[in-house]
């Protein structure tokens, strides 16, 4: 998996790992995320870090939702540093959804993957990584999800 430095267009390394209590409380006071974290304490929160960067650049909060046959992301940011067009990395979010589906598929849920969006970032889930509304939550599954892991988290040689 990896990321690219917006400057120099380098594939730089990434890795998802999950964040503990304490790592979480460390992340609200830096400051670089949007959101309390400390609310998704209860759920599975991952990080996105990069090569050679100490702090996270990207965070995702996940629920298990088994009656629905499904993973919710139900937070998903990047640093402050990587929002708006002159954001550090491209491919942030990319890596992150695609890891979800991948949990999705390794649960048995058919690469299910749901979301609630901001009201402004749903038509973006929709165009850019071909989620589908059902009018409450936005979707991938499937084909889809199994496209997202090729194009963002499995390794490429381009």
């Amino acid at each position: 998996m990896y990321v690219i430095h917006s400057e120099t267009d380098e594939k730089v390394l990434a890795v998802i790992s999950k964040l503990d209590i304490k790592e979480i409380a460390l992340i609200n006071k830096s400051k670089r995320f949007d959101f309390n974290w400390n609310k998704e304490k209860q759920y599975e929160v991952y990080k996105l870090t990069a090569e050679g960067v100490d702090e996270p650049i990207g965070l995702m909060s996940l629920v298990d939702r088994p009656g629905d046959f499904a993973i919710e992301i139900r937070l998903l940011a990047s640093s402050l540093e990587n929002v708006s067009k002159a954001k550090q990395y491209q491919r942030i979010a990319g890596c992150l959804i695609a890891f979800a589906c991948r949990k999705a598929f390794e649960a048995g849920y058919g690469g299910y993957v749901c979301l609630k969006p901001k009201t402004e970032l749903e038509n973006h889930y929709q165009q850019v990584y071909g989620f589908v509304t059902t009018k409450l939550f936005l979707i991938s599954h499937g084909h889809n999800s199994l496209s997202l892991i090729k194009k963002y988290y499995e390794k490429q040689d381009e």
